[in-house]
């Protein structure tokens, strides 16, 4: 099941776990006067015709690969700054290797990570589940992480957990380090890319939330 579909899926799905977790412990953010917007939307470190790039090649990689090779694959793209990432299981090596064809084959593609598994194809349970430990690893980087939240972009797919995003080495290692410890994870493979801390503009101390 896709995790992500470029940053503003990413703040809805940052959104819902801020309230999930906010009402677990009886407290409620500050949403009035667009103070969410302030604090869950971080500018995105790509080029607007960059996101466009990574949305577009996305929904044409999945396209493609449903149409070649229909229930032989659940395969989802997932493209980060014309880096592509391909998650989900197929049904032998042959269809592996023709899903990664397409993706290295389609515009705007600089490099593919292919991390299908060959297997049965996952049940609709599974993915609910690997949804729900997605969203349990971006709330802990909005109370433990010490990074942007929003700079890293989680996909699980079998309760395995690959991270995206131009990061800092820091940032990946903070991120990594909360992902690997979520109750339920079983391996974290990073697709990040790693940008040099002298070249991003400095960032203003985190906020802290509000005590109710």
């Amino acid at each position: 099941m896709k995790q992500f579909r470029g940053n503003r899926t990413w703040q809805f799905a940052t959104l819902a776990a801020v309230l999930a977790a906010t009402t677990l412990t009886g407290c409620f953010p500050l949403i009035a006067g667009g103070m969410l917007g302030t604090a869950l939307v971080a500018t995105d470190r790509r080029t607007s015709g960059t996101v466009f790039d990574d949305n577009t090649a996305e929904v044409r990689i999945d396209n493609r690969i449903s149409q070649k090779y229909g229930p032989d694959a659940h395969v989802n793209a997932h493209s980060f700054n014309h880096i592509v990432l391909l998650t989900g299981e197929v049904r032998n090596a042959e269809v592996r290797n023709g899903v990664e064809d397409i993706a290295k084959a389609s515009e705007n593609v600089r490099s593919v990570v292919n991390e299908t598994a060959i297997g049965p194809i996952s049940a609709l349970a599974d993915r609910a589940s690997d949804t729900l430990l997605a969203d349990k690893v971006r709330a802990r980087y909005l109370s433990e992480g010490h990074f942007q939240a929003t700079v890293v972009a989680t996909v699980v797919e079998r309760h395995e957990v690959f991270l995206m995003g131009m990061v800092t080495p820091a940032e990946g290692e903070e991120a990594t380090r909360v992902a690997s410890s979520t109750q339920g994870v079983e391996r974290v493979v990073k697709v990040f890319e790693y940008l040099d801390p002298a070249s991003l503009p400095s960032q203003p101390p985190r906020a802290q939330p509000p005590k109710l």
